[in-house]
């Protein structure tokens, strides 16, 4: 049974008692990050200023995908990133991270977009696991059919940014051998598919592994990258056509081998399900 507003209206009252707005100390910010001018902010959105726990606890009085009326900020340290960034170079996008002001709970923010609520251009742009940021939007109790209920920010925007976690040095990737693609034409030629269509074919995919999105019952989504685009491994698995004993199995910096048929989803470049790896160097599958 849905719970009523004023019992909503009641939670909130009791969490905000000792909330206060931050105090923002630089103007505008734009769509693009200078890391030598942190903190960046967007002055003047309306929200309320909320903790963590308070949101989940907001969350947890509504019932399965009711959205709260007002709007919530957030701030706190990327837990991880749970979405490819930047497939496409030019590509808008918005993104999703799980944020914790705790180390202990987090909550999901979904559908992000960058400061002033533009879409993300640029895959250094986004706030990577260890950055601290401050978001708003509207909170819902997100419950797919079938599924568990799942504390969410949705719909919003990113309205400061106090420290960015830079990407990693690119180790190097070599070049394809024989009957081999790159991650770079895995993404031109998935793009050129229609919407929501795989390959008839299959291809083995040549890259290095950039960043672990989602690793969930022996199946992993993960980034590739020959250095100049990023494809997406969606829900891959390991060697021998088998899942993955376990997370280690698959790590970043890994170069490896995916043999798998494109996708185009939803102008994302990626491989249709159980993807696996024909060669990897991670050290659990050579030891």
């Amino acid at each position: 049974m849905k719970k009523s507003i004023c019992t909503l209206s009641a939670v909130v009252a009791l969490l905000m008692m000792s909330c206060t707005e931050p105090a923002y100390i630089n103007g505008p910010g734009d769509n693009s990050q200078n890391l030598d001018s942190i903190p960046v902010t967007i002055p003047d959105t309306n929200g309320i200023v909320i903790s963590v726990d308070s949101a989940i606890a907001i969350c947890n009085a509504l019932a399965a995908n009711q959205e709260t009326p007002d709007r919530y900020k957030i701030s706190g340290v990327v837990m991880k990133n749970t979405t490819n960034p930047m497939n496409v170079p030019g590509q808008y996008t918005n993104i999703n991270f799980d944020l914790s002001d705790n180390g202990k709970t987090s909550i999901s923010c979904y559908y992000i977009n960058n400061l002033n609520n533009h879409a993300f251009r640029n895959s250094n742009d986004v706030p990577r696991a260890g950055s601290k940021v401050t978001v708003i939007g509207t909170l819902t109790m997100y419950q797919k059919s079938g599924g568990s209920a799942t504390p969410e920010l949705k719909n919003g925007f990113i309205v400061r940014i106090d420290s960015m976690v830079a990407p990693g040095p690119f180790p190097g990737c070599p070049e394809p051998q024989e009957g081999q693609i790159s991650a770079s034409d895995a993404v031109m030629m998935a793009l050129q598919l229609e919407d929501k269509k795989e390959s008839e074919e299959f291809y083995d995919v040549l890259g290095v592994v950039t960043e672990i999105l989602e690793f969930n019952a022996g199946k992993a989504t993960y980034i590739i990258s020959d250095g100049k685009s990023y494809f997406e491994i969606y829900r891959g698995i390991g060697m021998n056509n088998q899942e993955f004993p376990t997370a280690a199995y698959i790590t970043a910096n890994d170069t490896v081998v995916v043999h798998c048929k494109l996708k185009n989803y939803s102008s994302t470049a990626e491989t249709a399900d159980n993807a696996y790896l024909l060669s990897t160097t991670n050290k659990k599958y050579n030891e």
